[in-house]
């Protein structure tokens, strides 16, 4: 029977709680993570991903437009868009951060954490050994390890 150990990934970017948006945004964009989790110190306290950042209330500002026949225009410079983004970008994670997250342990049977990570209607479980965040597993790691 395969472990949490046999298929978790190692790779993952961690950040603080008090890291601004912008910056989140630009890791997700830059080096591929949709998930990651906020620490504070050596303890996992959140974790914010690509769909946090989706439905944040203050809605991410889009540039004013202008129609051309069928060519749309964006006017990025407008006074209001820029304002409207900076304020946007400069949220902090605790902001946005999900507090309720599923975690396992190395040794745990992967069976039965699959059964409750989709039981629980998460996408990911953050891999926990002696109290601190060692890996992850998202459901395209699953695929990959185990298909």
């Amino acid at each position: 029977m395969k472990k949490v150990k046999d298929v978790y990934n190692k790779n993952i970017v961690t950040i603080g709680k008090d890291t601004l948006l912008g910056d989140i945004i630009f890791i997700m964009k830059n080096q591929g993570f949709g998930k990651l989790p906020v620490v504070d110190g050596d303890k996992v306290i959140g974790v914010v991903t690509r769909e946090d950042i989706l439905i944040k209330q203050g809605k991410t500002p889009l540039p004013p437009v202008i129609a051309f026949w069928e060519v749309m225009i964006a006017l990025p410079n407008s006074k209001g868009y820029k304002e409207s983004l900076k304020k946007f970008i400069s949220f902090k994670v605790e902001d946005i951060m999900q507090k309720d997250f599923y975690t396992a342990a190395l040794n745990d049977d992967l069976e039965d954490v699959v059964t409750n990570m989709l039981n629980k209607g998460y996408n990911y479980v953050l891999v926990i050994e002696n109290e601190k965040l060692v890996g992850i597993i998202t459901k395209s790691d699953l695929i990959n390890k185990c298909y």
